[in-house]
């Protein structure tokens, strides 16, 4: 039996810093200089709307993040993206609302797993 998948990020404030990576993590470690920057990302899921102005645009990106050494929450967390204006004429509006009731339901599937991640203690 193998042992949890660990990464070792050098930072400037720390030396060479070995942590646990999440199976679900896709980041890119090579920015993080400082322990605290250390963040573990997934892969993303978009809502995509078809808009009057812009065509389909990709809203409200959801995934898991998780900063092991954050000194205000180093708990697992599910981040969304919220901003942008765009045009709807009213069967844009509809098929946006369509849209919203979809991406519902993934965030919600979001919030199982992110439970699930927790009680199995990851991100902790």
């Amino acid at each position: 039996m193998t042992g949890p998948r660990t990464i070792t990020i050098p930072t400037a404030d720390h030396g060479d810093v070995t942590v646990a990576e999440p199976d679900w993590c896709t980041a890119d470690h090579a920015y993080e200089q400082y322990r605290e920057d250390i963040e573990h990302s997934g892969a993303v899921t978009h809502l995509v709307i078809s808009t009057e102005c812009h065509g389909p645009v990709a809203a409200m990106p959801v995934g898991f993040v998780w900063r092991p050494f954050s000194p205000t929450d180093n708990q697992i967390t599910a981040a969304i993206e919220l901003d942008a204006w765009h045009e709807f004429d009213p069967a844009g509006l509809d098929r946006a609302a369509a849209a919203l009731v979809e991406h519902a339901a993934t965030l919600r599937v979001y919030a199982r797993q992110l439970s699930t991640l927790r009680a199995k203690g990851a991100g902790r």
